[in-house]
């Protein structure tokens, strides 16, 4: 085992705590789904599950052949991350709909797409198949932001 597998492994274990832990902060959304066991927390905690069972296949080398160093990571995966930070913040502004619309465009523009139109077609696209699944079919609800009275 490396050192810096465990290190890894032990950060996405502290996260996947409180990540955990933060579920059970999430208010009922229909009564139905709590009746049978799928409220809002429940998507969440498998995939909060399934990181942490990785996190530990990491720690204990399953999959993870010794390796040369890696090279350095490129400055557009910091870019992207500091983007997707200032997206978390900027939902209770911009609401969920507006804000992954310019996240999604933004994103593709940033890893190469040049066709606005394509971006933009596949983005909106990709949100109104969230807004069916989860807002029609599931009864969710998602912050408005401030900008939608929210």
């Amino acid at each position: 085992m490396r050192r810096q597998d465990l290190v890894i492994a032990a950060v996405v274990l502290a996260a996947c705590a409180v990540a955990f832990g933060l579920t059970y902060r999430f208010t009922a959304t229909s009564p139905a789904s709590i009746l049978s066991g799928m409220g809002a927390e429940f998507f969440p905690r498998i995939v909060i599950g399934v990181m942490a069972v990785l996190a530990v296949c990491i720690a204990l080398g399953f999959g993870s052949p010794e390796t040369a160093k890696p090279p350095p990571v490129p400055g557009v995966v910091w870019l992207t991350m500091g983007i997707l930070a200032a997206y978390v913040a900027l939902l209770q502004v911009g609401g969920m709909w507006l804000t992954s619309f310019v996240l999604m465009v933004g994103l593709g523009r940033l890893w190469g797409e040049k066709s606005w139109l394509k971006l933009s077609v596949a983005s909106a696209g990709l949100l109104f198949a969230t807004w069916l699944v989860f807002v029609k079919l599931l009864k969710g609800g998602f912050p408005n932001g401030m900008i939608f009275g929210g």
